[in-house]
């Protein structure tokens, strides 16, 4: 098994498409899945992340479904 590639806040907020400054705040809420590896030392493991986002898609409807008539 290999390991885990860990991403810094750089790296994860470039991944997500996020500010830095808004991928800070959503680890101070405990929003993002993220590993502490210390007290200001923050990792991100790629693969949860990508889990994180697959988990949170939002499927387009087709029109019928929006409009039932």
């Amino acid at each position: 098994m290999s390991e885990p590639k860990m991403l810094t806040y750089k790296d994860a907020a470039d991944l997500l498409g996020l500010q830095l400054g808004t991928l800070y705040a959503m680890v101070s809420r405990r929003q993002v899945p993220h590993v502490r590896l210390g007290r200001r030392l923050v990792r991100f493991d790629a693969v949860t992340l990508d889990d994180w986002v697959r988990a949170r898609r939002v499927d387009v409807m087709e029109v019928a479904e929006r409009n039932p008539a």
